[in-house]
């Protein structure tokens, strides 16, 4: 490889890496205004156990029991977290990797990778502040900044790799 190509990748992967950035920092937005709305506006967990019933009953017991005050925080961020899902996708897709073919098996991977990142996320919400009792804000800033580490190195290798056919200048680049 010549040093012309080496410099040529790795303008290529800076360029990269800055759009995955700003489609992170955008996501971070987008997901954290709607769990924001939802969490502050919007409380779900009695919504949720009044629609499941006896079910509801019995999953508002458990968490009583092991000392959750609710699972609010849980779901404004599975509702956020997907909000932010199609947003990431579509970006990072069009602009970032300028990924031009692969939608349905990339949007596959995409979905497996955010739900593993929302479990996560979830997780840790759950427990350090559905059950710990510590505030949203900073549990909800250090998960999302994890996942978004994790998400943008599984995203470059797995996801989107392999999807170097970008589009020519001028062609428009399909979902």
């Amino acid at each position: 490889m010549t040093d012309h190509s080496q410099s040529a990748d790795s303008s290529k992967n800076i360029k990269q890496f800055s759009r995955f950035i700003v489609v992170g920092c955008a996501n971070f937005v987008v997901s954290f205004v709607v769990f924001y709305i939802f969490y502050n506006y919007l409380k779900l967990s009695g919504l949720l156990f009044s629609v499941l019933g006896p079910a509801g009953d019995i999953l508002e017991r458990g968490l009583q029991g092991i000392g959750a005050e609710s699972a609010d925080a849980t779901l404004a961020n599975v509702i956020g977290y997907s909000a932010g899902i199609i947003n990431s996708f579509t970006w990072n897709k069009l602009w970032t990797f300028k990924a031009r073919h692969e939608t349905a098996s990339q949007f596959g991977k995409f979905l497996l990778l955010n739900l593993a990142c929302l479990l996560l996320s979830s997780l840790s919400l759950f427990i350090f502040t559905d059950y710990l009792g510590f505030p949203y804000g900073p549990v909800w800033f250090i998960a999302m900044s994890i996942v978004t580490i994790i998400n943008f190195v599984v995203s470059k290798y797995w996801v989107f790799c392999g999807s170097g056919k970008t589009s020519p200048p001028g062609e428009e680049v399909r979902l």
